[in-house]
């Protein structure tokens, strides 16, 4: 696929960002599981057989070194879940964004030219579809105008009267205007 975009940090900022909030999020779960787990079983008491002897503990006692091994592992696989997760969510995002501004920069300079179609998975779709009715609409008004003004040229090109070269002026003025727009 030609549409493939093969950098997956665009915007490294911002995704950057992006994914350390919800790998937070998910180390905050984790630790959070972990210390309702030792809380909640601080109350009670377990039997084991260790080493060939019969022990009372507190639950919590006992099952620390596994809840701490449990929160590590479940920390690490869910961390590296959520860093490709968000990644590829913030890809969908930061690459359509980067794509529209560059295309917004574009029409700011007055080049109708600028094209706003993005990927049909990316996100921001309608925003693309509506910058592009946007800019087609622009560029028809623009172009109306600038037909317009070439109208009044031919009519003053025919006529004579005291303050002609006035009104040329102004419609050079007008035209050179309307010739900054590129792509009509």
């Amino acid at each position: 696929m030609h549409n493939q975009r093969r950098n997956y940090f665009i915007d490294k900022s911002f995704q950057t960002r992006f994914i350390l909030k919800f790998c937070f999020i998910a180390i905050l779960a984790a630790i959070s599981i972990g210390i309702s787990l030792f809380l909640l079983s601080a109350n009670s008491t377990t039997v084991a057989i260790e080493n060939t002897k019969v022990t009372v503990k507190t639950t919590a006692d006992f099952i620390l070194p596994f809840i701490i091994q449990t929160i590590i592992i479940v920390t690490i696989f869910s961390a590296i879940s959520v860093i490709l997760l968000t990644l590829f969510v913030s890809h969908k995002i930061a690459g359509p964004l980067y794509r529209l501004k560059r295309e917004i920069d574009k029409l700011g300079s007055a080049n109708f030219g600028a094209i706003f179609q993005i990927r049909t998975t990316d996100q921001l779709k309608e925003l693309s579809t509506s910058l592009t009715s946007m800019s087609n609409s622009l560029k028809d008004k623009v172009a109306a105008i600038k037909m317009e003004t070439e109208g009044l040229r031919k009519v003053l090109d025919g006529l004579y009267f005291e303050n002609k070269k006035q009104v040329e002026d102004k419609v050079k003025q007008i035209e050179s205007v309307l010739n900054t727009f590129k792509g009509i």
